[in-house]
């Protein structure tokens, strides 16, 4: 190996590193605060490892807040979000995919361009809607605004447009009604492109924040991502310990989800960008 080619290799790999401890430094410091007593986080001496490991904040999260309620709604929009979406993205994707007609093309690109619309532009009209079907301050106002997704559509469609028509034209011909076909041919043969766009989609639903911040008013309602606010106040001050204890156990759900998927969700992508 040439000295150029060592030199190029060992800068690409120093600039790799000060991105994985650029993006990680902020989630060990949110561990490590949440480990530390109340003295020790005002200090003025910064230390990474805490000197006294304490879990007086989590302990505080636990007894003087409803937790357990935060998480329960955090779970049951995310699984309601979940489910919606990636079951109207799919049979948007089988309907383009399996009828074919002059409209078919229209209908893609009519949902294609719904990807450039800003969330602002959609906020108002959601939330005048969400109110005036009497949904606001419950949890099917996070979700239904979130049952149909041009990103989830069109990741999915690329997967779909894959399968070969035969198939379906098989089916038909052994008196397999369209119904049919979608669970066993379409479903069955994108099983990972389903799963991984399962995950992401559970990841982006728990991150939720300013959508439940605006329908979600009621403490008893609230998810884990604006129940944190309990712990901002600009007048008393905040309480930071517990602020970063509720902030890692708001993570937690969200990393064990990619450490155990995450060769899921890349083999989905890497096939979804050859058979597009």
């Amino acid at each position: 190996m040439s000295k150029k080619r060592k030199l190029s290799q060992g800068i690409l790999c120093t600039v790799f590193v000060l991105v994985i401890l650029v993006n990680i430094f902020p989630v060990v410091w949110m561990i490590s605060s949440s480990l530390k007593s109340s003295s020790e986080i005002f200090s003025s001496e910064i230390h990474i490892i805490p000197r006294e490991f304490t879990l007086e904040s989590y302990i505080t999260v636990f007894r003087d807040y409803p937790m357990l309620n935060w998480y329960k709604n955090s779970f049951w929009s995310t699984v309601g979000v979940t489910a919606l979406q990636v079951l109207v993205s799919l049979m948007a994707a089988f309907g383009i995919c399996y009828f074919r007609t002059k409209w078919n093309g229209a209908a893609f690109y009519f949902l294609i361009i719904t990807m450039v619309i800003p969330f602002q532009v959609t906020m108002i009209p959601n939330y005048i809607i969400v109110s005036k079907i009497s949904l606001k301050d419950t949890l099917g106002a996070v979700i239904l605004p979130y049952a149909a997704n041009a990103t989830t559509f069109f990741y999915l469609y690329q997967n779909l447009k894959g399968i070969p028509h035969t198939y379906y034209e098989v089916a038909d011909i052994e008196g397999a009604n369209p119904l049919w076909s979608f669970w066993h041919v379409a479903c069955g043969l994108s099983k990972g492109a389903i799963s991984a766009i399962v995950i992401l989609t559970v990841i982006d639903s728990w991150n939720l924040y300013f959508w439940p911040l605006l329908v979600l008013t009621k403490a008893e309602v609230r998810t884990l991502t604006i129940a944190i606010q309990e712990f901002q106040d600009f007048e008393m001050g905040s309480r930071w310990g517990p602020f970063m204890a509720v902030a890692t156990l708001a993570s937690i759900p969200v990393v064990i989800a990619y450490m155990f998927f995450q060769r899921n969700i890349i083999n989905a992508f890497i096939s979804a960008g050859i058979k597009g």
